[in-house]
């Protein structure tokens, strides 16, 4: 029983890893080396609150413009910038089982903070702001309690979805893809886009995210992204697959994530959780 119950657990961490992944695609799709920092000040997030609606329908209206490989990330990066803030929902599927995460997300000094929760195999709530981590989850065994993780170790697990989701750290491995192509353009939730498929080498990838250069028995050897780009170059959808290998020499395993982007420049909520509803006590009765 005890062998299931920490499966499970670490089932829940693979999760949180995966996340990490995912928020690559936010962050990563949209990073670059000269955007300016973003403030979260309360001021700003009003103003940008009340132009939200005439902001949409400028995106709406914007004339779609093809980017190169060399200025895809950086104008992309300083579109999300100008934004600060966006909501999200990413859909995930690997060994027949899938999990959808919502959430809301903002520029801030640290990186990409995100308040999310998510529905199906492994449900789980999760806040990330400053350099911490925090996690609800019955597969935790936290009970009513969040688990705080620190994030800001490098070589621990969740350290390293810490640098995952870290626009600038992203702009490293996604600064200069092997191609870009222009497939057409499509309507995502009624707003015009630019569709691109994104290919990377992964050991550019490995090198740039500082992550176990045994992690590319993993990867293939390309990754591919599709991406979904607007007018004002805002992201607006991802898509991605690839086979993950078999340690044990077996079928790789299939895993498709795909994820929208909407609300650009609202108002969102995001605080750590109350000291007194936080444990850092990682994975009791693991042992």
């Amino acid at each position: 029983m005890r062998v299931t119950s920490l499966a499970r657990r670490l089932g829940s961490a693979a999760l949180v890893l995966s996340v990490g992944v995912g928020l690559t695609a936010c962050s990563g799709d949209s990073s670059g080396s000269d955007a300016s920092s973003a403030s979260d000040s309360d001021s700003e997030a009003g103003s940008a609150t009340s132009d939200s609606s005439a902001d949409a329908e400028e995106t709406e209206e914007a004339a779609l413009t093809e980017l190169d490989a060399a200025g895809f990330y950086p104008a992309v990066m300083e579109a999300m910038r100008e934004a600060e803030t966006f909501t999200f929902q990413t859909v995930s599927e690997s060994g027949g089982q899938s999990q959808t995460m919502e959430g809301e997300a903002r520029f801030g000094d640290d990186g990409v903070e995100m308040k999310a929760a998510s529905t199906g195999a492994q449900p789980m709530e999760l806040i990330m702001v400053g350099q911490a981590m925090y996690l609800k989850s019955p597969d935790l065994g936290t009970g009513d309690k969040w688990l705080k993780i620190d994030l800001s170790d490098p070589n621990s697990l969740f350290g390293m979805i810490g640098k995952a989701t870290d626009p600038e750290v992203m702009f490293k491995a996604m600064e200069a893809p092997k191609k870009i192509e222009l497939l057409g353009t499509e309507e995502v939730d009624g707003v015009e886009t630019n569709h691109y498929r994104v290919t990377m080498d992964p050991s550019q990838y490995l090198d740039a995210m500082e992550f176990p250069a045994s992690m590319a028995d993993m990867l293939p050897e390309e990754l591919v992204t599709e991406m979904w780009v607007d007018g004002d170059n805002l992201p607006r959808k991802f898509s991605q697959s690839l086979d993950v290998p078999s340690v044990a020499g077996g079928k790789p395993t299939s895993t498709t994530s795909e994820g929208t982007y909407s609300d650009f420049g609202t108002d969102v909520d995001i605080e750590a959780p109350p000291a007194d509803q936080v444990t850092e006590d990682m994975f009791p009765g693991a042992a």
